[in-house]
């Protein structure tokens, strides 16, 4: 009975991982100007691999990455546009402007 509750425990821990460990990232692109930006936001990770597709800004310039884990990464927006920024456990929002 022991083997079988510390089991079940150690499963319930390796499926509830992905959901506790979780982040997602968000913001807003502008232009120079304050506009919205109509550009795709590439998310790269510390070996510079993309994670995940590119996220398209909407008509407001809003992008948004789902279910990713923290860590540090990079975002690649346009052309020569890129800021590395770190992203904590659940919600980070990153408004980047253009150059």
């Amino acid at each position: 009975m022991k083997r079988l509750l510390t089991g079940a425990i150690v499963a319930l821990g390796i499926a509830l991982a992905p959901v506790i460990h979780a982040a997602g990232l968000h913001g807003i692109v502008t232009d120079k100007n304050g506009r919205p930006a109509s550009v795709q936001v590439v998310l790269k990770d510390a070996g510079n691999a993309p994670v995940g597709k590119p996220a398209p800004t909407d008509k407001t310039g809003a992008y948004a990455f789902k279910d990713i884990r923290p860590g540090t990464y990079t975002l690649a927006v346009g052309d020569g546009n890129a800021w590395k920024i770190f992203v904590g456990p659940g919600e980070t929002r990153r408004d980047l402007t253009l150059k």
